[in-house]
């Protein structure tokens, strides 16, 4: 399933913030089947270590674009998305 996120606030003086997520979407494989309550067996298991995070390497992206035959460190990789801190 696909969803869109929608953030919202409320109020004058004490302002809430709240959001919705709104299905809009299902992906429906070649057999007719969905990928809700199945999902993906991954061919591989790889997951980035604190050690990873804590230095902003990505080994994850650098092992997709192996993958597909681009050579790409980690360290390269760390940086194509940065974490950007949403500030109200």
């Amino acid at each position: 399933m696909r969803s869109k996120g929608y953030s919202y606030t409320i109020g004058v003086g004490t302002i809430t913030y709240y959001g919705v997520s709104v299905t809009d979407a299902d992906s429906i494989m070649s057999d007719g089947k969905s990928l809700e309550h199945v999902g993906v067996a991954p061919d591989e298991l790889l997951l980035p270590s604190a050690a990873d995070l804590t230095a902003k390497r990505d080994p994850v992206l650098a092992r997709a674009a192996a993958l597909v035959g681009v050579e790409l460190t980690s360290e390269k990789a760390g940086t194509f998305f940065p974490i950007e801190w949403i500030k109200y």
